[in-house]
């Protein structure tokens, strides 16, 4: 039986609740992705955006399936004191599948947070990004309306509208997720900035909206003083970030990601100084990070 036909079988059984009809679907296999995909299209019906979503290097559907994958990573290494919290929250969405429920909250939460990066027409415009929370959580409560899981909305939504919060320095017009299910979403989200590989989907990204790698002009004090959302002038300045932004509570609020970040820092910056000799810019980068350090650290 193909996709399309088990979708409708299953949502068609009205025995069984909403959950259980959407764990059959994506737990039925293992082709999660394409499985989640076709609920995706059901739902959205091949809005232009869904279509830049799911082909996008670096905000779009393999990027939200990573923090998908990366949270639940995260929801098998919990303290005691956050599982404990997390099978409340569960219980507040649902006495019977409330297991079940944190999870799949915390799943889509991951898999939409970016979503609004892509506007109507489905175009990257960077004059929109400082919004794409908003716009991503909408899409995420008209999903759950569609497949009838309204409960999971409030988790969900908090979820995505704080993912990026880092600090209330760094970004005062956010804050800090209350939830575990939203506590999890975000640092699985914020671990990508720090992790190695996140260098060349950094770069893809500003590529996208335009933005060179390197601007000579930019003094150290410039490239510190950018906020994160809002558009940076050259990619290092967000790569600097990335390398020497804050890694408190607030931003990796599970004790493990606290643990596990600090422990990527060494080779995010041998990466970043690999994309500089790409761009015959060695030298100029490794001042940029001397001087960032020598500040961060006064």
């Amino acid at each position: 039986m193909n996709i399309e036909k088990r979708e409708n079988q299953i949502i068609s059984d009205n025995q069984i609740s909403p959950v259980q009809r959407i764990e059959k679907i994506l737990r039925g296999s293992e082709s999660y992705e394409i499985e989640f995909k076709t609920l995706l299209t059901s739902s959205f019906e091949k809005e232009a955006w869904l279509n830049a979503f799911i082909n996008d290097s670096h905000h779009g559907f393999i990027h939200g399936n990573q923090v998908r994958q990366a949270s639940l990573k995260l929801m098998e290494n919990l303290s005691p004191a956050e599982r404990e919290e997390l099978t409340r929250e569960g219980n507040d969405i649902s006495n019977t599948d409330s297991e079940k429920c944190a999870k799949l909250a915390t799943e889509i939460a991951a898999i939409f947070h970016d979503s609004g990066r892509f506007n109507k027409q489905g175009e990257v415009i960077a004059e929109e990004q400082y919004a794409h929370h908003i716009l991503s959580a909408e899409r995420a409560e008209l999903f759950c309306e569609k497949l009838e899981l309204t409960a999971l909305i409030p988790y969900v939504k908090e979820a995505i509208l704080c993912h990026d919060f880092q600090s209330e320095e760094s970004t005062p017009e956010l804050k800090s997720p209350k939830s575990i299910i939203g506590k999890l979403v975000q640092s699985s989200d914020q671990l990508g900035w720090f992790h190695p590989d996140s260098i060349n989907r950094t770069l893809n990204y500003n590529n996208a909206v335009g933005i060179p790698f390197y601007k000579e002009s930019l003094t150290t004090k410039e490239r510190m003083d950018w906020q994160p959302g809002t558009i940076s002038k050259d990619a290092l300045t967000v790569m600097l970030r990335q390398l020497f932004g804050p890694t408190g509570p607030e931003r990796f609020g599970i004790n493990f990601a606290q643990e596990k970040v600090e422990k990527y820092k060494q080779e995010l910056e041998e990466k970043i100084l690999e994309i500089a000799k790409q761009y015959n810019l060695a030298d100029e980068v490794k001042e940029a990070i001397r001087e960032t350090r020598t500040l961060y650290e006064k």
